[in-house]
């Protein structure tokens, strides 16, 4: 069996470089996919999201997204507020060094491509 070469086999290993980077810069250790946590609440234009919703885009369960996003929170990326119609539910949005960070990857990944 042959191997599958990609055109953009490079531009692949910087996507690659990018999202280690963002996973342990800063000394942060995260967890396993909190990068597209990361990258979809930089898509929401500085506007917070429900974690139901959140939750829901990328196919979560309760309780990983809920673990996921306080390992963001303690890492300084995301907050976290409870939403004042119902207590049992959560808004998340990305902190200004949450912003920082994800600037900072597109930014790393732009100049590689």
């Amino acid at each position: 069996m042959s191997r599958r070469s990609y055109p953009a086999e490079t531009e692949l290993d910087s996507l690659l470089g990018v999202l280690l980077r963002l996973r342990m810069g800063n000394g942060n250790h995260l967890p396993g996919f909190t990068e597209p946590i990361l990258i979809f609440l930089g898509t929401r234009a500085e506007h917070p999201v429900k974690m139901g919703e959140l939750r829901e885009r990328l196919g979560l369960g309760q309780s990983r997204a809920s673990r996921l996003c306080a390992a963001l929170k303690r890492a300084g990326l995301v907050e976290i507020t409870t939403a004042a119609e119902d207590r049992r539910a959560s808004w998340v949005q990305l902190s200004q060094a949450g912003w920082a960070l994800v600037d900072e990857c597109a930014n790393a990944l732009r100049a590689k491509t």
